[in-house]
């Protein structure tokens, strides 16, 4: 979608607006509360986070922290509280759930002059699994299956692409939740996240999607600072594992060339560095032991390892407009910047903040469409 078009959506995009609800009540509109900045952070493979600023909040007379009706603040900001962040343009009320989670940090600070503020801070839904350690096992089952059922132990609705691979064994071994399931995903180099609607997230990239905007250098697009680097670059991945029933070794392999969107006429981060070093004896390779059973799985690790290094290869750190719609797991088409990096990228990170300085959001993207 171009900008003209999201331009229509969010009233030429004046008047940036946000709402903090607990429950159907708007703690800005509805109880009063005085809120300076808010920020959502959000980013694949971790737990979604966000802050606002409370101020001008503290009665000095009852010597607390009060809305604007009278009540007290803290309890109604209490661990755990749970909270929908919206944000985009003009009626609040209408707004899109950029983030929701609960709150999970509560600071302050008494200056020498002037008035204390309240810094809320939460994560989303994702929080939960990342406290304590387990261990536990899955016999003769899939991945999706041990997430689908990590999912449905915490009431997260599920958005779960299945896997191929039948395991004889899925161990989980003092990790937390969420450090076991980013374990899967990276070795079906799938991405991992849960939404603003509670959705726990675990599939294939969406790389193919269509683009979400269409940002120009000076026209939305406020900067970007793309960098590509041969660094970490390998022409070959060898995964080595063990077939316990053969009693034989197993060796997965991925080259250059392999990479996922590979061809098309440019060449891949390991074809660049096939070039830079020719002497195939001195190519860079990445060798690994690890725990694969079968031969299909060597070979879909040793792929999502090299499809791993080869989307580091171009990357870049963005800012724009406040777009409510640049999320990860999601494409934008930049443009204006030149043949070399005038092109789709994927939204690895996006961070949203309205202050007083206006709407902005910033994001990290990286190159996939090689």
């Amino acid at each position: 979608m171009d900008l003209q078009a999201l331009a229509s959506t969010h009233g030429e995009f004046y008047a940036p607006a946000f709402a903090l609800r607990i429950g159907v009540a708007d703690l800005v509109r509805d109880l009063l509360i005085p809120v300076s900045q808010v920020e959502a952070d959000l980013e694949l493979g971790k737990t979604g986070a966000f802050s606002f600023t409370v101020a001008d909040a503290y009665d000095i007379e009852h010597g607390g922290f009060v809305t604007g009706t009278g009540r007290p603040l803290l309890p109604l900001l209490d661990f755990g509280t749970e909270i929908d962040l919206c944000m985009g343009y003009g009626d609040a009320g209408g707004l899109p759930a950029v983030i929701s989670g609960v709150v999970t940090s509560l600071s302050t600070s008494f200056p020498d002059g002037g008035m204390p503020e309240l810094v809320v801070e939460g994560r989303d839904h994702s929080f939960p699994l990342t406290n304590g350690k387990n261990s536990r096992a899955w016999t003769k089952a899939r991945d999706s299956d041990a997430v689908a059922e990590i999912a449905g132990y915490y009431n997260l609705a599920a958005n779960i692409e299945p896997t191929s691979e039948q395991h004889e064994q899925i161990e989980q071994n003092q990790e937390s939740d969420f450090e076991f399931l980013l374990k899967l995903a990276k070795r079906n180099k799938f991405e991992l996240f849960v939404d603003e609607l509670r959705a726990l997230h675990f599939h294939r990239p969406g790389y193919d999607r269509a683009d979400v905007v269409r940002l120009d250098w000076g026209k939305g697009l406020l900067s970007f600072k793309p960098e590509a680097n041969l660094g970490g670059q390998v022409s070959l991945v060898e995964v080595r594992g063990w077939d316990p029933r053969r009693k034989e070794t197993i060796l997965g392999t991925a080259r250059a060339g392999e990479e996922s969107g590979a061809g098309g006429g440019s060449r891949s981060a390991g074809e660049r560095i096939n070039a830079f070093v020719r002497d195939p004896s001195k190519q860079p390779a990445l060798r690994l032991r690890q725990p694969v059973f079968t031969q299909s799985e060597a070979n879909q690790r040793a792929k999502a390892l090299l499809n791993e290094r080869a989307e580091n290869f171009l990357t870049g750190d963005a800012e724009s407009i406040g777009l409510p719609e640049i999320r990860p797991d999601r494409n934008v088409l930049l443009g204006n910047l030149g043949r070399p990096f005038s092109k789709t990228y994927y939204v690895q990170q996006a961070t949203h903040k309205i202050d007083a300085n206006g709407y902005r959001t910033r994001f990290k993207v990286k190159e996939t469409r090689l």
